[in-house]
């Protein structure tokens, strides 16, 4: 029997067509223009060419521009030929530039930027007030007014990150009403002490908003961010708002305070919430004197759930965390590490404080317990965690890690734990780490690193 050998040139366009769909799209149209003239009208079809991501990420995650020769003939033969196809650009701040001025975008209405500042934003944005969409990350709230302060004056849909939310000196326009947006999402991961300052007024310009996403942090000093406060002032001055998206987390202090709302009080304010499935629980911390109120919809639709404690709901699945991290100043059991598991089925990145010792770890040792997977997990933070947790993670005969994960830890800890790195039923998990960043030795044993055969071996200082 002969063998024949298909080349790609030889299959249909549209076989064609459904392979080159799940590549990388900049990737299909830099390593097929110019080819030849069929795999050029393919490639210049809008499938590959409306919407464009033009950096990489690097392997820890972070954004990167491309190659100066990649960038050079995207900028000289690539984009001039597509620019009137192109809806949506997704840039980073050192290729932004010369991307943008390399040609005309006649019809572009999306524009995602990624590590840029106020600066370079003042510089190239007043040729964009045409602009209907911007998805973009800023170092503060000041740049966030700003590019609110009229300029895009059509702009219909905005989603901003916020690395810190704080007052600003700066004369911006931040009074004048935005009609024309409908959709606006603010995401911002550091604590905000003037939510009802800064926050809620700019809601307020949004007068015909129909989407609204929240993910913030708030301090205040005598009450929660609550229902009727969400009620009161953002829903009751939004007529229009028919989807509102949010995970809020609000802290303040209990000293000497009484009357503090419990659960089902919390519960209760939502009671007239029908767009969403609302959870909220509070969490009271006796050591330093906080209490913690965490309210969200239902479907959860960010990527990271942080600081998790033992009144986590059972029963939900977080379908799009990838990171999570675990705190309480009460002890993790297993049937909760079990919980973890099963409601975050794709988180990629773990992290646990908790110096309290288990309560059930004897009574664990002697019972069958369910083994706990994380098939998907690739780093593991457990530098201030209880040498109980470091166990529950290397106990074969409780977590199945997969394999290449990376683990950091304080030596001492994973030396009581392995028993000074001759333990069996931790060798099993140990033999799978990918990388160990040990915390509080200079100098790594040779009987360490034969212990863990397959890892690198690093010492990482932590602050």
């Amino acid at each position: 029997m002969k063998h024949s050998m298909i080349q790609l040139d030889d299959l249909p366009d549209e076989i064609l067509i459904m392979i080159f769909k799940n590549m990388c799209q900049a990737d299909t149209v830099y390593s097929l223009i110019g080819v030849n003239q069929r795999f050029n009208t393919i490639v210049y079809d809008s499938i590959f060419t409306n919407h464009l991501t033009l950096f990489e990420h690097s392997s820890d995650g972070s954004i990167c521009s491309f190659t100066d020769s990649m960038l050079e003939i995207f900028c000289s033969k690539i984009l001039p030929k597509i620019n009137h196809k192109i809806k949506y650009l997704h840039l980073e701040s050192s290729s932004m530039e010369r991307i943008l001025l390399a040609t005309n975008y006649p019809s572009l209405y999306g524009l995602c930027l990624y590590n840029i500042n106020l600066e370079t934003a003042k510089h190239y944005f007043f040729t964009l007030s045409t602009l209907l969409e911007l998805h973009v990350s800023v170092t503060n709230f000041s740049d966030c007014l700003y590019l609110l302060d009229g300029r895009f004056n059509q702009l219909h849909t905005f989603y901003v990150n916020i690395a810190y939310t704080r007052f600003s000196r700066l004369t911006i326009n931040n009074t004048e009403n935005l009609p024309n947006l409908k959709v606006f999402s603010l995401s911002c991961k550091t604590v905000t002490f003037d939510f009802d300052e800064l926050i809620v007024p700019l809601l307020h310009r949004m007068i015909n908003l129909e989407e609204l996403g929240l993910f913030v942090k708030v301090r205040k000093k005598n009450t929660f961010v609550d229902g009727n406060d969400l009620k009161k002032n953002i829903i009751n001055k939004m007529s229009r708002l028919n989807n509102f998206q949010f995970d809020i987390r609000s802290t303040i202090h209990i000293f000497n305070q009484i009357n503090l709302p419990f659960n089902k009080d919390i519960q209760y304010i939502f009671k007239d919430f029908h767009n969403n499935l609302i959870i909220s629980y509070v969490d009271y911390f006796s050591e330093t004197q906080q209490a913690h109120c965490r309210t969200y919809s239902y479907p959860y639709l960010w990527n990271s759930y942080c600081e998790i404690t033992n009144n986590f709901p059972s029963g939900l699945l977080f379908k799009y965390v990838l990171k999570i991290s675990l705190h309480d100043e009460r002890p993790f059991e297993h049937e909760f590490f079990l919980r973890i598991a099963q409601s975050f089925p794709l988180v990629k990145y773990l992290t646990l404080a908790n110096n309290k010792p288990q309560n059930d770890k004897q009574n664990d040792d002697n019972k069958n317990l369910p083994i706990i997977k994380y098939p998907h997990l690739t780093a593991l933070y457990l530098i201030v965690a209880h040498i109980d947790y470091i166990e529950q993670f290397l106990l074969h005969t409780k977590t199945h890690l997969s394999n290449n994960v990376d683990l950091f830890v304080v030596y001492h800890a994973i030396e009581k734990v392995t028993e000074n790195f001759t333990r069996n039923t931790t060798r099993i998990n140990c033999e799978k780490l990918n990388f160990l960043g040990i915390h509080g030795i200079y100098k790594i044993p040779q009987y360490v690193k034969e212990y863990f055969p397959n890892t690198e071996i690093l010492n990482c200082e932590f602050e």
